[in-house]
């Protein structure tokens, strides 16, 4: 079966390489398009839905970055078969742009790339292609405009419950103002609604949110945290009713935040 390569890297050394090997081996691969920068990838994108089954992108691309594509390729739901995706950088740092994909299909890999084993990941990828979430279904977690997320769907039905969340972090101080806020708020909402489905998981929640939002879920745990760190328990009303003496003085982890105020939700809403 003949793999169909996506190739954007603008790194001239590396370029070649692979287009060099790409080309030698015709029989395993379909070079289906080279290019050097993100603009051109993105206009090539947007004109056509290129029937690649991998893409391999350089971290830091001109124009516009390959984490950035790569990302709008993942969870934008215009390709009917799932494609892989091979992120490679001189930085460890740019993995995190993958933590919240499926492992089964993505690849991050550091320079010096070893061809070889470039091999051994597009063979894994393929072989994995029927354990990955299909891209409708991405779409749906996303919650891109044509089709909402999952849990946003849940909002519009329990529009009173979105009211009490926000009614409880404004008494604890945490307003719109403060920019993780929304994401404490859908964090919470999705331990209500969903909470069972993740195994009440901190993580897994995190990356819903982080899917729906587009964004790194360390950078979504991050504002969490800092959002968390700012609540007034003293002058708030809610403090006694669903906080226990035990966290009555000590900081309160987000983890603990969120499962403690969504369980006294879930119990108010029954």
């Amino acid at each position: 079966m003949i793999t169909k390569i996506g190739l954007v890297v603008n790194d001239t050394t590396l370029f070649n390489s692979l287009t060099n090997h790409f080309s030698k081996n015709k029989k395993q691969y379909n070079l289906e398009f080279y290019l050097k920068n993100g603009r051109e990838c993105k206009n090539s994108l947007n004109k056509s839905k290129n029937n690649v089954d991998v893409f391999i992108l350089e971290a830091v691309l001109p124009y516009i970055n390959g984490i950035d594509i790569a990302r709008e390729i993942y969870f934008s739901g215009r390709y009917l078969d799932s494609p892989g995706i091979i992120l490679i950088s001189s930085l460890q740092q740019y993995d995190i742009f993958l933590e919240d994909m499926d492992m089964n299909r993505v690849s991050f890999l550091l320079k010096p790339i070893d061809l070889n084993y470039i091999d051994k990941e597009i063979i894994r990828i393929q072989r994995n292609k029927f354990l990955t979430i299909p891209c409708n279904e991405r779409k749906e977690l996303r919650g891109v405009s044509e089709k909402t997320s999952f849990y946003e769907i849940k909002k519009s039905k329990y529009n009173s419950t979105e009211k009490l969340v926000t009614n409880i972090l404004n008494d604890f101080g945490i307003n719109q103002k403060y920019k993780g806020s929304k994401y404490l708020k859908d964090a919470i909402l999705i331990s209500v609604f969903e909470g069972e489905r993740y195994d009440f998981q901190m993580k897994s929640i995190i990356i819903q949110v982080a899917k729906y939002y587009n964004r790194p879920s360390g950078s979504i745990h991050s504002l969490i945290s800092k959002t968390v760190n700012i609540a007034k328990f003293d002058s708030s009303k809610y403090k006694d009713i669903i906080f226990s003496e035990s966290y009555s003085s000590k900081k309160l982890t987000p983890k603990e935040f969120i499962f403690t105020v969504s369980e006294f939700v879930r119990l108010e809403v029954k």
